[in-house]
């Protein structure tokens, strides 16, 4: 059920962030908005991230289950940790980004939004990157069991 939820919440965020405007022909060169710009910086880490959710997740699960009967458990444990708490961090940046930004607001308003979030999703992408890393190496350094020999 868990699942199904985040599976909803993932596609409708989605669409929710499609850019539904149309485009402008301008031959004499369209000048984009700081605010659109910045939106677009904002959404490509987000794009960049997305992608890896899902095998964040497995490798979360990877993680936890090395850890049962293992001398490095702790080891295991924290690295798990990481990962869902990075998973988390996506979701929550989702979350709280679609109810905040409004189309409405002034630009200037707009402009200190997306930097604001623009750092958010650098922390976001810094966290799950390092978590990424840091867990492959733990469960690629795992020792190998005699009996799978």
């Amino acid at each position: 059920m868990k699942k199904i939820t985040l599976l909803a919440l993932v596609l409708s965020f989605s669409f929710a962030c499609q850019n539904n405007a149309p485009a402008e022909d301008n031959t004499e060169g369209s000048s984009i908005s700081e605010s659109e710009s910045l939106k677009k910086e904002v959404m490509d880490i987000h794009d960049e991230i997305m992608p890896q959710m899902t095998p964040m997740g497995k490798l979360q699960a990877q993680l936890q289950a090395a850890s049962v009967g293992s001398a490095d458990s702790i080891t295991y444990m924290t690295a798990a940790q990481d990962l869902k708490f990075a998973k988390q961090a996506m979701m929550e940046w989702m979350r709280n980004y679609s109810g905040a930004f409004s189309d409405n607001m002034s630009e200037e308003e707009k402009v200190k939004f997306l930097k604001a979030e623009k750092i958010k999703m650098q922390r976001i992408d810094s966290l799950s990157q390092k978590a990424l890393e840091q867990g492959q190496e733990i469960l690629t350094a795992m020792p190998v069991a005699q009996d799978s020999l």
